[in-house]
């Protein structure tokens, strides 16, 4: 018996689909799941739902982690998949550190099981000769919006947490640079960073809603003769808060604000820009000249 899908129905199935103590079928004419014990033999009014079980839990959990982009989250989890034991309750527990990681989870989760009912039903369809539904486009989940405030840096706590930053930075540049090359590299950075006028540089700060300090992006005239350039001079975000698009809204709307300003150029002058933040720098409209070269000698 055909039956229309809405969200409702496919509540229903989704909740049946992770139940593992139990089997499940959908009855289309009270349009609800329920257990198979309970079906009768109406072979047009019963439909088997999509099977589910932990072997599938396990490799939606692995595209996730493939797919996340925060690196903290990312090895901590998949220490978890190869851990062997506790998988999906220490996934959970994991994901319960990193919130905004767990809600780009749910909706990822949702939106996958989500895709294996329309199949589902689009198969249905097909045996009832009608046309198959189309996926509904994407909703865009603003998490950066809906758990960051972004906002102008201007008390003393922001100039704490900015030198923070500055020397996590400096001790990633290191470790990724060991022994004296990471000393020079940081140094380089330093008086590349330090050569404008702090008290005329603007910072906008992103945190999230409750207070925690995330990221920063600060800003700085050129000189006096060239007043409609700037000078990106840092754009950080906090290791447990990458992936998730904050470095991007702070370059998008520090550019914006200087686009406001009157300002025609901006430019960034670092001796190292780490790849992911030279594609947000392409992304948001800057064009690359010229690099930086290294010889081991």
């Amino acid at each position: 018996m055909r039956f229309d899908l809405n969200e409702e129905i496919r509540n229903q199935i989704i909740f049946s689909m992770e139940d593992q103590g139990n089997s499940y079928v959908f009855d289309s004419v009270e349009l609800k799941a329920v257990p198979v014990s309970s079906a009768t033999k109406e072979e047009d009014r019963f439909y088997k739902i999509p099977e589910w079980g932990s072997i599938n839990g396990f490799k939606l959990m692995e595209r996730f982690v493939g797919l996340l982009r925060n690196p903290l989250a990312r090895e901590a989890l998949r220490e978890v998949l190869f851990s062997g034991k506790g998988v999906f309750r220490n996934f959970k527990k994991v994901l319960k550190e990193y919130p905004e990681v767990e809600r780009l989870w749910y909706t990822f989760k949702e939106r996958e099981m989500n895709r294996l009912i329309l199949d589902w039903y689009n198969t249905l369809c097909e045996s009832w000769g009608l046309e198959k539904l189309e996926e509904e486009p994407e909703e865009t989940d603003d998490l950066v919006h809906d758990d960051f405030i972004f906002r102008d840096g201007d008390s003393e706590q922001d100039s704490e947490n900015i030198f923070i930053c500055a020397d996590t930075w400096l001790q990633e540049i290191e470790h990724q640079y060991p022994g004296e090359l990471g000393i020079v590299l940081g140094e380089l950075w330093q008086n590349q960073r330090y050569a404008y006028d702090a008290e005329a540089e603007k910072v906008l700060i992103a945190e999230t809603v409750d207070g925690d300090f995330a990221g920063y992006i600060s800003v700085a005239p050129f000189f006096e003769n060239a007043p409609h350039t700037a000078v990106l001079t840092m754009l950080f975000v906090q290791p447990r808060y990458r992936g998730l698009g904050i470095g991007r809204e702070l370059l998008t709307q520090c550019l914006s604000r200087l686009k406001n300003q009157q300002v025609h150029w901006a430019t960034v002058a670092n001796a190292i820009i780490p790849v992911s933040a030279a594609h947000i720098l392409r992304d948001c409209g800057f064009t690359q000249i010229g690099t930086g070269f290294i010889a081991n000698l």
